[in-house]
């Protein structure tokens, strides 16, 4: 798993522990993901291909929640854009 595909499960677990989001699919649908898709994301070592989240999918995740992109590349340790 790439380091962007933690770093965006980790944000949407942290904006579901803040409550920022009632439940984690509000996030996948604004990425037009299903849980399914995600679950292949989370679990590559159960599937013969990894699957990742596209440059898109993160921009428009990014975007939507404010989340710093640099955060999810792993250049910064803020999560929030300032």
């Amino acid at each position: 798993m790439y380091l962007s595909d933690k770093n965006i499960i980790k944000a949407i677990d942290i904006l579901k522990d803040s409550g920022v989001i009632p439940f984690k699919y509000i996030a996948f649908e604004v990425m037009g993901l299903n849980a399914s898709r995600v679950y292949k994301i989370e679990h590559p070592e159960k599937f013969k291909t990894e699957y990742h989240f596209s440059a898109e999918q993160i921009r428009l995740f990014c975007e939507h929640f404010k989340i710093n992109v640099n955060f999810i590349f792993g250049f910064e340790s803020n999560m929030y854009r300032k």
